[in-house]
């Protein structure tokens, strides 16, 4: 493994910052084996939770939805897998066999209702040998995320003491993204004593089949995520970075090792990933890895906190800062224009002519740059005016 992407997650000494989330993929020593087998940083197991009903998934419970139009569309995975199958003494059996056979570090995640679970769970899979704990304070599928959502700052308040006085081995929370504000429940966990932040997991939504009238899968609302949820996680991970003490884990839409890189930027020690293996396969690991290894050869960073959150504070501009000078106006390119008339349907101001041949921008551009992704020859660019 390349020494350069060896990173410190709140205590956690990982050879990749590249973290498994708490999944099917993580859901037994197995799944375990191969995350290892191609270098991943950790493995956050699949969680057990308190209420037995999670513990039993519906089928089917995957669907992957596309929808849009031909150069407007979109990507979701929606679930309704729920958690850990087996009794806690399972579980416990699992983190042991990984321990002893397993270079990856091994993060367990339980979800309790109540105290007395949290303090009896927390101190089994620190026994067990866990090398940390996450506390999943954030499943879409939880009484506590579907029902009332003010409840997930008091449940922080509550909880996350009782598990950092129970164990010695370092205590993660999970934020969910369906809150106010996240940077405030993350400076809630902070306060309460955790040793790191996951941001996030997935939202809760629902797809409906119009002719049966009724939600697809198994009839009611299931996490979601894809590709889009990425930005969602940079926004507010970009603003907890430079207000927290603890390091943050990002979380949603990795597709692609460029996606590593942009976490790190915003503020990330580590990144998790999940959907991209269930779609890929757990090779995809590797790659992640080569491919952030090569970033870093390229802008000569010898570490991840060479460059880990330098797209915070004063690199993003807010309200006041932001320069609402016309300086740019499209331009085409007539010799790769085909005459397709793609952008004058397009644009809102009418500032585009086109005379049945070739397309041409006029005065009434107001360089908006709308055009120059829907141009289907890739003809037009901004300039300066």
């Amino acid at each position: 493994m390349n020494k350069k992407l060896r990173v410190n997650y709140g205590g956690l000494e990982l050879d990749s910052p590249i973290i498994l989330a708490s999944s099917g993929i993580t859901k037994a020593y197995d799944n375990v084996v191969k995350a290892d087998k191609y270098g991943v940083g950790a493995v956050v197991l699949k969680t057990k939770f308190q209420e037995e009903l999670m513990a039993h998934s519906p089928t089917p419970r995957f669907t992957i939805i596309k929808r849009g139009c031909k150069d407007y569309n979109s990507t979701t995975n929606l679930s309704y897998e729920q958690g850990y199958e087996y009794d806690i003494e399972e579980y416990c059996n699992d983190i042991k066999k990984c321990k002893k056979n397993l270079r990856t570090k091994i993060i367990a995640s339980i979800g309790c209702s109540t105290a007395d679970y949290w303090e009896a769970w927390a101190k089994m899979v620190e026994a067990a040998g866990a090398d940390a704990i996450e506390m999943n304070l954030s499943c879409p599928h939880s009484d506590y995320v579907m029902g009332s959502l003010g409840r997930i700052n008091q449940m922080v308040e509550d909880f996350v003491p009782v598990v950092k006085k129970a164990v010695k081995i370092p205590v993660f929370t999970k934020i969910t993204p369906q809150i106010e504000n996240p940077v405030v429940t993350a400076a809630i966990m902070q306060k309460c004593g955790s040793d790191g932040v996951c941001a996030f997991s997935r939202c809760l939504g629902m797809d409906i089949d119009i002719d049966a009238k009724l939600p697809v899968l198994h009839g009611g609302y299931g996490g979601h995520g894809g590709p889009w949820s990425i930005h969602y996680a940079l926004r507010w991970i970009s603003e907890m970075y430079p207000k927290m003490n603890i390091p943050i884990s990002g979380c949603g839409g990795v597709v692609e090792w460029q996606d590593i890189v942009k976490f790190i930027l915003a503020g990330a020690t580590t990144v998790q990933v999940c959907f991209l293996v269930y779609t890929y396969g757990y090779s995809v690991i590797e790659k992640l890895n080569e491919g952030l290894a090569a970033y870093m050869d390229k802008n000569g960073y010898d570490s991840i906190e060479d460059f880990k959150g330098i797209v915070t504070g004063d690199r993003i501009k807010g309200l006041k800062d932001v320069s609402r000078e016309k300086t740019l106006i499209a331009a085409i390119d007539k010799e790769l224009c085909s005459g397709c008339g793609r952008c004058t349907d397009i644009c809102i101001f009418d500032g585009i002519s086109f005379d049945s041949k070739k397309a041409s921008i006029n005065s009434k551009c107001d360089g908006c740059g709308l055009c120059t992704y829907f141009c289907p020859k890739k003809a037009i660019d901004m300039v300066k005016r």
